[in-house]
C-alpha cells in the first residue's frame, strides 16, 4: 500500500510562534507569582516600606493581568486555526496582512479594525 504524504500545515510557523509566547507568558506569570509571594511582610516594616511593597505586588499583579489577555487572545486564535478561519480579521472578515501576523500573531483584527480598538470605537 502507498503511503500518502502528510498534507503541510500552512499555519505552522504561527501555531509554533503562538506556543512560544504562551510559554514566555506562562514562565513570566510564574516568576512574577513567586516574586510577589517572597516579599517580606515582617512587622518591622515602616509605612513607606509598607507602600513600596504595596506598589511592586499591585505592579507585578497588574503586569499578570494584561498577560492573561494575552493568553486569552493566544486560545482564540488556536481556536481560529483549528475552525479553519485564522487570518481572517473577527470584525470585518477581511485578510489580515501575513507581516501583522508575523509580528502579533494572536491578533483578531486586521489593522484598520485595531485602529478602531484603539480609539475606542469598537469594543
Amino acid at each position: 500500500m502507498p503511503r500518502t504524504k502528510a498534507k503541510p500545515n500552512p499555519y505552522q510557523f504561527y501555531e509554533d510562534a503562538l506556543r512560544k509566547k504562551q510559554h514566555e507568558l506562562l514562565d513570566s506569570y510564574q516568576r512574577d507569582k513567586a516574586a510577589g509571594n517572597t516579599q517580606p511582610d515582617d512587622g518591622i516594616q515602616d509605612l513607606a516600606d509598607k507602600a513600596a511593597s504595596a506598589y511592586a505586588k499591585e505592579l507585578n499583579f497588574s503586569l499578570s493581568d494584561g498577560e492573561r489577555g494575552v493568553l486569552m487572545l493566544i486560545d482564540e486564535a488556536f481556536a481560529r486555526i483549528k475552525g479553519g478561519n485564522y487570518g481572517t480579521c473577527t470584525n470585518c472578515s477581511n485578510i489580515i496582512g501575513e507581516k501583522r501576523l508575523q509580528a502579533i500573531a494572536w491578533t483578531p483584527y486586521c489593522i484598520d479594525c485595531q485602529e478602531l480598538v484603539e480609539k475606542g470605537l469598537l469594543s
